[in-house]
C-alpha cells in the first residue's frame, strides 16, 4: 500500500508506525517517498504456504508449564519462513511498488521496519536490491509468527544534515539555513497541532529540502511544556472515554443528532454526538468538527471507510454521550486517547 493511501484504512492493516506516516502524510508533511507490506500480506503468505497451520498446531500445545519447549518448536517454523518462496501472485504486488520506488537499476538504498503498536521496531537500514528486500521482510515475519505486522519500506536518503526535534520545543540543529529552521518548526507546529501530545521528530536535509523521517512518541520532558488542557484555571475533567477512529483535538459546541432531532441543522465547528452512523448522516457531517458516537463501527471496512471520507477527530464507543450531553455544551474531543474533557481547550 502507497503511503499516501494509509490514513484511509484502519490502523490495525497498517501498524500503528504506519498509520502516523500516512497521517503525515496527510497533514502535508514531506516524508521520503514508500510503501507498507499490510498485516493482511503476511497473513496471505503464511496461509498460501500452510504455514499458519503449523504455527495453529504449534500453538495448540502452549502451556506454561512447557514455555520454553513451545519456543523451540517455533524454530523450524522460523527457517521456514525464511526458506519458503513468496507465492506469485503476492510477489507480483510486492515487486511492482519495488520497481516503482527503487528505479530502473533497482540500487536506491532502503530503510526497513516493523509497524508495531510501541517504540519497539525491527529495523534495517541500506537495503539494497529485491534479494536482500525480501530477506528484510521474511527476518520481520519469522519474528512476528503469533501476531503478523505490518512493514515500512521507505527510501534511506543521503542526509547532508540529520536530526532530531521536539515539537513542543523546536529547537533545531544550528546547521541548517534559517528558512530551514522556519520550514521546521512550522510543521513541528501542525504535527504538534494534530496529535496535540508531543511527538519527537527524526529529520534529515536532501538536496536542500527538508524531509520527516520519523515522529515518535515524546516521554521525556521538556523546557517549556505547554499549557494543559483547562478551564477557569482549573484542570478540566476527563467526562467520559471511549475509542479512537481518527486522531485529532478540537474544542466545540454539543450538538446532539438522534431520534428526537432528526431535524436539526449541524452548524459549522459544532461537534456532532450521534447514537450510531450510518450513511444518511453523512451530508449534515461535513460541517462538524468532529463526531462522538454512542455505539461501536461493526467492522474494519467501516472504520475504512468512515476514514475515507472523513478526516475529523472522531471517538466510538461513548456510551449514553447523547444522553449525558446536551445542545450547546462546550467540549474538547481528543481524537488520540479517545477521552472527552468539559470546557474548552486553552492553549
Amino acid at each position: 500500500m502507497d503511503l499516501s493511501k494509509i490514513y484511509k484504512v484502519d490502523k490495525e492493516l497498517v501498524g500503528k508506525k504506519a498509520y502516523e506516516l500516512g497521517v503525515l502524510w496527510e497533514l502535508g508533511i514531506p516524508l521520503p517517498d514508500g510503501f507498507i507490506i499490510t498485516t493482511q500480506f503476511q497473513k496471505e503468505f503464511l496461509h498460501q504456504t500452510g504455514i499458519d497451520n503449523e504455527i495453529k498446531s504449534v500453538q495448540a500445545l502452549d502451556h506454561p508449564a512447557i514455555s520454553d519447549t513451545i519456543k523451540k518448536l517455533f524454530q523450524p517454523i522460523q527457517t521456514e519462513i525464511m526458506r519458503k518462496s513468496i507465492p506469485q501472485n503476492l510477489s507480483v504486488q510486492l515487486h511492482g511498488f519495488y520497481r516503482k520506488l527503487s528505479g530502473i537499476f533497482r540500487n536506491q538504498s532502503l530503510n526497513v521496519f516493523s509497524s508495531s503498536s510501541d517504540n519497539k521496531s525491527i529495523a534495517f537500514s541500506n537495503v539494497k536490491g529485491d534479494a536482500n528486500l525480501i530477506l528484510k521482510i521474511k527476518t520481520i515475519w519469522s519474528m512476528s509468527l503469533t501476531d503478523p505486522v505490518a512493514v515500512v519500506v521507505q527510501e534511506d536518503l543521503k542526509s547532508e544534515i540529520k536530526g532530531k526535534i521536539i515539537t513542543d520545543n523546536p529547537i533545531a540543529d544550528k546547521e541548517l539555513s534559517e528558512v530551514q529552521m522556519n520550514k521546521l518548526a512550522d510543521y513541528c507546529k501542525t504535527i504538534r497541532k494534530h496529535f496535540y501530545f508531543p511527538k519527537e521528530i527524526e529529520y534529515v536535509v536532501n538536496k536542500g529540502k527538508i524531509l520527516i523521517t520519523k515522529a515518535n512518541p515524546f516521554t521525556d520532558t521538556v523546557s517549556e511544556s505547554p499549557k494543559p488542557i483547562i478551564q477557569n484555571r482549573q484542570t478540566s475533567k476527563v467526562l467520559i472515554k471511549g475509542i479512537s477512529i481518527n486522531p485529532g483535538i478540537v474544542t466545540g459546541q454539543v450538538r446532539i443528532l438522534n431520534k428526537f432531532h432528526v431535524n436539526a441543522k449541524i452548524k459549522r465547528g459544532e461537534i456532532l454526538i450521534i447514537p450510531n452512523l450510518n450513511k444518511s448522516l453523512y451530508g449534515k457531517m461535513k460541517s462538524a468538527k468532529a463526531v462522538v458516537i454512542d455505539s461501536i463501527l461493526p467492522n474494519s471496512l467501516s472504520k475504512a471507510l468512515f476514514r475515507r471520507d472523513f478526516q475529523i477527530p472522531t471517538v466510538e464507543g461513548v456510551k449514553n454521550a447523547t444522553k449525558l450531553f446536551q445542545n450547546g455544551n462546550v467540549i474538547t474531543v481528543n481524537g488520540v486517547s479517545g477521552e472527552i474533557y468539559s470546557g474548552g481547550l486553552v492553549y
